[in-house]
């Protein structure tokens, strides 16, 4: 796809990428694996989506994060409309006229991280998995217009690995959430392994802790396993992005299931070999075929 003419939207492009660097994120890693044009265009889409998690995650009563994610919100339809308010808005409204992104998808994505401002627990997975859509399997949807692919079958399978992400997320943040007075385990499985939110906040993981944590990251394993179904179903040329994606996020989650109680004390994380490796690992399992 050719470069963008508009001299404002190539500034925005050039914005977000920057944007998705400085972060440090495994997305900007998985973006350098993609042909420039899907490769800009992500960078739009996650530029968007770390905009909306800021709104809600920055300090501050949670009456400024409604503000501020209403301004977020404002400015979507500004673009949306064609009167983006800044370059990287510009970017973003490039973006979803070229690949075709359903625009309820982005206003999807802003619902969900709205979720986060009430504070409220989940009761079942189902409730929970409605909140993964928003914040997770809607952007995967987005992403897949951008990788090039079509079908329902495609469109299933970007939705599970989204969910299987925003697992990992949940269990790598879940000390850190708990402080803060979130949760997001589903309570009725929290009950079943006698794992109270309020002792995992205070530091106390308790006898069914590892138990808990064994049992969602064996469902997230499960949507993990959506990934050579979206390879299969996608251009060789954006395929290994979301399978070092996930293969980055694989090896995440094995490092919280090895160590749970461990994982309350520190954010995981992979030194940059390991991340890379396993990144890159997937990324050529996928061009070759095989199960990333």
């Amino acid at each position: 796809m050719s470069h963008p003419a508009d001299p404002r939207v190539r500034a925005g492009y050039a914005a977000c990428e920057g944007a998705a660097r400085r972060t440090g994120s495994s997305f900007a890693l998985g973006m350098r694996l993609l042909p420039a044009g899907p490769r800009r265009s992500l960078a739009a889409l996650y530029w968007f989506a770390h905009e909306a998690d800021e709104a809600v995650d920055q300090p501050g009563a949670p009456e400024l994060a409604a503000r501020r994610l209403d301004a977020v919100r404002a400015d979507l339809a500004r673009a949306l409309a064609g009167d983006p308010s800044d370059e990287r808005w510009a970017a973003l409204a490039d973006t979803v006229e070229r690949y075709a992104i359903d625009p309820e998808l982005p206003v999807a994505i802003l619902d969900g991280v709205a979720r986060d401002l009430d504070g409220a627990p989940f009761a079942d997975w189902e409730a929970l998995r409605d909140y993964c859509w928003g914040v997770a399997g809607a952007v995967g949807l987005a992403s897949l217009s951008i990788f090039g692919g079509r079908g329902a079958d495609a469109e299933r399978a970007a939705e599970e690995i989204g969910y299987a992400l925003q697992l990992t997320n949940i269990l790598r943040d879940l000390g850190e959430d708990a402080a803060r007075g979130r949760w997001y385990l589903p309570l009725d499985e929290c009950a079943r392994f006698g794992v109270s939110p309020g002792d995992v906040a205070a530091g106390r993981a308790g006898p069914g802790f590892s138990a808990l944590v064994a049992f969602q990251a064996e469902r997230a394993r499960v949507f993990y396993g959506a990934v050579p179904r979206l390879c299969a179903r996608l251009p060789r040329s954006t395929r290994a992005c979301p399978a070092a994606l996930a293969g980055v996020y694989r090896g995440l989650l094995e490092r919280i299931a090895a160590d749970p109680a461990g994982a309350l004390r520190r954010r995981v994380r992979l030194s940059r070999p390991a991340l890379a490796g396993r990144a890159f690992a997937a990324a050529g399992r996928a061009l070759l075929g095989a199960s990333a």
